[in-house]
């Protein structure tokens, strides 16, 4: 129940301001634009490779969702209020994260109109679609539980931003470098790749071994948030 009070104040943040709206609008653009550009030029209705794109578009938009989570308490004082009521760590950083998980899930459920036209001007592969989506929303709260970890780490939203994006980055150039090793090195890069994992999705396939990878990711980045916050508070 606290967990459900931390998520409903950050939520309604989100939805009074314009930064939801914004960022979601941001996101059903270029998704839009990538969806009517391959219909444009290969005159085949098909909303896969508009997907494939997504998780590159977040990558952008998940810094700057969750750069403030942390930063604005820290920075007016009101973090110590937040800890010093009956309320663990623990609560306050799923309520949190919950709260930008339904602003992410809020711009894939409005994706969905290009399902829709791809299912009436011609007859696409649902399944993969659906598996798709599935890829999607975990990849999305793995970026997420990053800039959930970068905003507990300062009190200046633009350098939470920062460090959100850097990690992202680094995770997305290790994808890149599988094709320059091989061996030992390239099984490694597989393992904490952040992004090879979404390939099975993408294939119509949900794979045990990458939901697995998903879920610990987002536990693992949270699990640290909450000792950020934890040791700061020792101090």
């Amino acid at each position: 129940m606290k967990t459900w009070t931390i998520f409903k104040r950050e939520i309604r943040g989100y939805f009074y301001s314009p930064q939801a709206y914004i960022l979601m609008g941001f996101f059903i653009l270029l998704t839009g634009f990538f969806f009517s550009d391959f219909i444009v030029h290969t005159r085949y209705p098909s909303i896969q490779y508009s997907m494939a794109n997504w998780p590159m578009i977040f990558l952008f938009i998940a810094p700057i969702l969750t750069m403030k989570l942390f930063t604005e308490e820290r920075k007016y004082g009101t973090e110590k209020l937040v800890f010093s009521s009956p309320i663990s760590v623990t609560e306050v950083v799923l309520g949190k994260f919950l709260s930008v998980c339904v602003v992410y899930l809020s711009s894939l459920i409005l994706t969905l109109i290009h399902v829709i036209i791809v299912s009436i001007i011609g007859k696409p592969d649902l399944g993969s679609i659906f598996t798709s989506y599935i890829g999607n929303m975990l990849l999305g709260f793995s970026f997420l539980s990053v800039g959930v970890f970068a905003s507990s780490l300062t009190e200046n939203q633009i350098i939470s931003a920062i460090i959100s994006f850097g990690l992202l980055i680094f995770f997305w150039i290790i994808d890149i470098l599988q094709g320059i090793f091989s061996g030992i090195p390239l099984k490694l890069i597989k393992l904490i790749s952040l992004f090879e994992p979404y390939t099975s999705f993408q294939n119509g396939i949900i794979s045990l071994s990458s939901v697995i990878y998903y879920i610990s990711f987002t536990g693992i980045f949270l699990f640290l948030t909450v000792r950020v916050i934890k040791s700061r508070w020792l101090q």
